[in-house]
């Protein structure tokens, strides 16, 4: 790896499981996450309850337990959880709910096909990429309230692009304005884009961007994060995913293997559009999150040197990288 690039501190080390999506909570010391045996398994929650001294324990307790449990995401006021639950790895989701203990999570209603559930600030809603309820085109992210209705006009928050086209999107992070503020992983919903062959518009999610949505009276438009990102036609250089917001609202943290060496994470200060490499493409990293302090991120990636040879949880300080 670059000595420019920060160094990564790895929570987890082992070589029999495959750990990814990291949550982070509210005071910076609890990180949960998914995990994976590497020889085929249910991946099920883990936590991490003091990263000084990093000891992953299975989080979720209690009855009904999904069998398969992934993409948790910390509400950061109020400490709850929101989380995939689904019979199999394979199988269609919908989201759960359970308290920062993770004793008894519970479903909630009507949010069958629902991936990617991330909190309102103040923890009354939530959004999701929602795979089939409502308003096309899907995937879209809609928000609920808690008891599983979506209140209106929330079925589809992305909107259209310049051009009048509607937008496929998922991955969301909540805005500082809250929502239905939005950055999410999107693209039109047009024909061709990407270079697709079908007939129809199809989804494909390595072909992003992150956009940025705006809601004016009710009705939701969005643009690409990167002021140079085309929607004319596919620019795999902007390409982008999986964007998570600093606390403070000036910085988002994404995905992009816009190298072509595989997956990095990088930084994109939003008053400027200046983008900041933050790990080696060669090491895949992906679902950065921010700390409450907004000078680190958690994220997933393979260990240097594949040894393990399996990704793992691990933190680094961008304190510098804010500063360039």
């Amino acid at each position: 790896m670059s000595a420019s690039l920060p160094p990564l501190n790895f929570l987890t080390s082992s070589g029999a499981y495959t750990d990814y999506r990291p949550a982070i909570g509210p005071s910076g010391d609890v990180v949960i996450f998914e995990r994976t045996p590497v020889g085929g398994g249910l991946t099920v929650l883990y936590q991490i309850a003091d990263l000084s001294a990093p000891n992953p324990v299975p989080f979720l307790s209690g009855t009904p337990l999904p069998p398969s449990q992934t993409r948790p995401d910390f509400c950061w006021k109020t400490g709850d959880i929101a989380f995939n639950g689904a019979e199999t790895n394979q199988s269609a989701v919908r989201v759960w709910k359970v308290g920062a203990d993770g004793a008894g999570p519970q479903p909630i209603l009507n949010t069958q096909g629902s991936a990617y559930p991330t909190w309102s600030l103040d923890g009354t809603l939530f959004v999701t990429e929602n795979a089939g309820l409502g308003t096309a085109p899907h995937p879209c992210n809609t928000v609920f309230d808690t008891s599983g209705t979506v209140p209106p006009p929330y079925p589809n928050i992305d909107g259209t692009d310049s051009t009048g086209a509607p937008l496929f999107g998922g991955m969301p992070t909540v805005g500082p304005k809250n929502l239905p503020q939005i950055a999410f992983a999107g693209q039109p919903a047009v024909v061709g884009w990407g270079g697709a062959t079908s007939p129809q518009p199809e989804y494909n999610q390595d072909k992003n961007y992150v956009f940025l949505n705006a809601d004016t009276n009710g009705v939701f438009t969005a643009a690409p994060m990167e002021s140079g990102a085309s929607v004319a036609a596919y620019d795999p250089t902007h390409q982008g995913r999986a964007p998570a917001w600093s606390p403070d609202g000036t910085t988002i943290a994404f995905e992009s293997n816009r190298s072509g060496g595989g997956y990095a994470i990088y930084l994109c200060g939003l008053a400027t559009g200046a983008i900041v490499q933050v790990t080696d493409p060669s090491l895949g990293g992906q679902h950065a999150k921010f700390f409450p302090c907004g000078t680190k991120l958690v994220l997933c990636i393979h260990h240097p040197g594949s040894s393990p040879a399996t990704r793992g949880i691990a933190w680094v300080d961008i304190s510098a990288l804010l500063k360039s």
